[in-house]
């Protein structure tokens, strides 16, 4: 595996690094998963064009502990020489969920990575999109929201959850969809899209329908990327526990599970490397940092055949 990764490496026009998923209360271990991984990927010595970070990178109720994961995340990652485009998952609510006082926010990691330039994140909490252009093709990353405004509801599992005995305001998802639709339509270049949830078809997919009423997507769309699923995860991983390979229903689209960067529902510190090629070619190489190898590699030329 390791020679396959070095005859490709050199092809590679853009490359990132993307996981998903620290998610844990436990400040310490966190820390020790984190630094597993962001030490093995500095060992590979390959530079990338930016890291994707697909959320849930913090779990439970205790402020201390969450605002302690956000700075220990923020000093990590600033070993990376390379901007951190970052959107959130169900986790990133758990407070907002469980201890706000209605109609109050707070979102600890979002407002930890507002204040560094090395960060990048949507605009508002109520924004679904990050789109980050790079000429000859794009990503759109697609995040679980909110309404600062309003804060009676959150996205989360591809639905929408009231927060308390409230019951959601007044916000038209039908109108986001189509909005949405008509950006995706709108990319002119070939496009990753990335999110914390797969598509149908995908792991622990069928949780809600907010992100499959996108489908079908554009044809210029290449394959998506998400976490949630934890890899070695008997709990929710069921009978995909260790799939991480699948495509979108009805399509000829690839769908890949990056989760997890933590080893406790999951069974090793994980993430992937991702690069394109050019022409609708890229490659997608699983990392084990735990172990420090490379488990799994998928190079695709062109949407219909994958190699493996």
């Amino acid at each position: 595996m390791e020679r396959m990764f070095d005859s490709f490496r050199h092809n590679a026009v853009h490359r990132f690094w993307v996981f998903s998923d620290l998610q844990q209360s436990d400040p310490e271990n966190a820390w020790r998963c984190m630094r597993t991984g962001v030490d093995d990927f500095l060992s590979l010595r390959i530079p990338v064009d930016a890291v994707c970070y697909l959320g849930d990178s913090t779990e439970g109720k205790n402020l201390a502990h969450l605002r302690e994961m956000a700075d220990m995340q923020v000093a990590e990652l600033a070993k990376v020489d390379a901007p951190i485009c970052y959107v959130m998952g169900n986790h990133e609510f758990d407070y907002h969920r469980w201890i706000d006082i209605y109609p109050s926010l707070t979102l600890p990691m979002r407002e930890r990575v507002l204040r560094e330039g090395q960060w990048r994140t949507t605009a508002s909490p109520l924004d679904w999109t990050l789109k980050v252009d790079f000429g000859d093709f794009a990503l759109v990353m697609l995040s679980d929201r909110c309404d600062p405004a309003d804060p009676s509801w959150v996205t989360s599992h591809c639905g929408i959850r009231a927060i308390s005995t409230a019951n959601p305001g007044p916000h038209d998802f039908d109108a986001d969809i189509r909005a949405l639709r008509r950006e995706l339509a709108a990319v002119r270049t070939p496009f990753f899209t990335m999110s914390h949830y797969s598509f149908p078809g995908g792991n622990r997919d069928g949780e809600g329908d907010l992100q499959s009423r996108l489908l079908p997507l554009p044809d210029n769309a290449i394959a998506h990327f998400y976490g949630h699923s934890h890899i070695g995860d008997e709990v929710w991983g069921k009978k995909n526990i260790y799939r991480q390979v699948s495509t979108i229903d009805d399509s000829a689209i690839a769908q890949f599970d990056v989760a997890s960067l933590e080893n406790r529902r999951g069974s090793a510190v994980r993430s992937a490397i991702v690069e394109w090629y050019g022409a609708m070619s890229y490659g997608v190489f699983f990392r084990n940092h735990s172990a420090h190898v490379w488990e799994k590699a998928v190079v695709e030329n062109g949407r219909m055949e994958i190699k493996r």
